[in-house]
């Protein structure tokens, strides 16, 4: 299966461009539609054979009901949101079309998906799926199959309360009237890279990070666990008494176990990485 046309609603934004290149560089005819082009997503519903949804999932849940019901059954409706299961019930009660929840897990930066994490929520049909895993795969991309409801718990921890540590650590810094500049001059190897990542949220569209907050369900469990984890680490760590401390921090590591060494390794790459340039 290959030379099909494929319409990316929302385009023109910074990820739908990513995979106009990437589809376009697999052989495919790509069509973008968003707010400023001729072609409406309702043309590329109807003209079609692969339809993406690249927009934030408010959007995407408006126009999976839109554009849902001018798909037929031999068509492809998937999605780019970072979360799964509410989009993915959406797309399936508006279309009688094949559906698949796509969630790249890398931003528009990412020079090629070699090396890439991708999940696949599968929905309806097994050919499309197919399709796209193989596309995915033949450019270097790690494709996993997961359900929509473990993919979004995942994602409270690895979005969700990931961007909110980056967040409070900027803010902890604002509140200290310490700015990153000031930083630099003693900053470790792993700080330095804290303050890039810190730097990173903040130069992109901070909308998106409030959303990968707010709309997933299982971040505040996963945030009143952290709080948990916190006062635990308060408890051993800032009291006078090595020794537990030493068991609170053992016990940690048990549980990590050989990443633990595979950690160290990857993270010299990083650093020699960044400090190399």
């Amino acid at each position: 299966m290959s030379g099909f046309t494929i319409g990316i609603i929302g385009g023109t934004g910074s990820m739908g461009r990513w995979f106009e290149r990437f589809f376009s560089e697999a052989g495919h005819t790509v069509r973008i539609a968003g707010r400023r082009t001729s072609l409406s997503p309702e043309h590329l519903a109807k003209k079609s054979e692969v339809v993406i949804l690249s927009v934030p999932m408010g959007a995407a849940l408006s126009l999976s009901k839109k554009i849902g019901p001018l798909m037929s059954r031999d068509q492809l409706l998937m999605d780019f949101c970072s979360l799964k299961e509410t989009i993915l019930k959406a797309m399936l009660c508006h279309s009688s079309a094949q559906v698949v929840g796509t969630h790249p897990l890398f931003g528009p930066f990412t020079r090629s998906l070699h090396g890439q994490n991708v999940i696949v929520c599968p929905g309806r049909g097994k050919n499309w799926l197919e399709w796209l895993e193989r596309e995915l795969r033949e450019r270097g991309g790690i494709v996993t199959r997961m359900d929509p409801a473990a993919h979004d718990r995942n994602m409270a921890v690895i979005q969700g309360l990931t961007h909110l540590l980056t967040i409070c650590m900027g803010r902890t810094l604002q509140k200290m009237n310490m700015t990153l500049d000031e930083t630099i001059p003693c900053s470790t190897p792993v700080f330095r890279i804290h303050a890039d990542l810190i730097g990173r949220l903040f130069a992109q569209d901070l909308n998106l990070y409030a959303d990968l907050i707010a709309e997933n369900g299982y971040v505040g469990e996963a945030v009143e666990t952290f709080f948990s984890a916190l006062e635990e680490g308060r408890k051993f760590l800032l009291s006078d008494q090595k020794e537990k401390a030493a068991i609170f921090l053992d016990d940690i590591r048990r549980f990590l176990g050989n990443f633990c060494q595979t950690g160290l390794k990857e993270s010299n790459i990083i650093i020699d990485a960044v400090f190399s340039e």
